[in-house]
């Protein structure tokens, strides 16, 4: 049915019409279902193409489900590591940091005293 075709009430819910009763789907005669014991039609029924798009769908969501999920693991790793890493260099950090600000502030002084003198 064209979606545009459905009818729908004024709160936009679509309106069941041509309802069947349980006494028609009774009396339907359609085919036997089928034999999910038997691989042969288990076979047949795998390759349909609707049954191949639901499982190309199916593996699709999986693949981007798997890949969020190995990034989001290797993210919170990386992260411990990288944090872990930074708290047992801080001290180290902190006195190379101390140790070239001392030698580069004599310098520095320096040249913004000069150019303070030249304005």
């Amino acid at each position: 049915m064209d979606p545009k075709q459905i009818k729908l009430d004024e709160h936009g819910i679509p309106v069941l019409q041509n309802a069947v009763s349980a006494d028609e789907l009774s009396n339907d005669t359609g085919p036997p279902p089928a034999d999910l014991t038997d691989h042969e039609q288990i076979g047949e029924l795998l390759r349909e193409e609707t049954i191949q798009q639901v499982l190309n769908d199916i593996t699709e969501d999986l693949q981007k489900l798997l890949a969020w999920k190995i990034e989001s693991l290797l993210k919170e790793e990386f992260s411990r590591l990288i944090s872990a890493a930074t708290e047992q260099s801080a001290s180290k950090m902190s006195e190379d940091i101390r140790t070239h600000l001392q030698l580069a502030l004599p310098d520095l002084l320096a040249r913004i005293a000069k150019q303070a003198q030249r304005k």
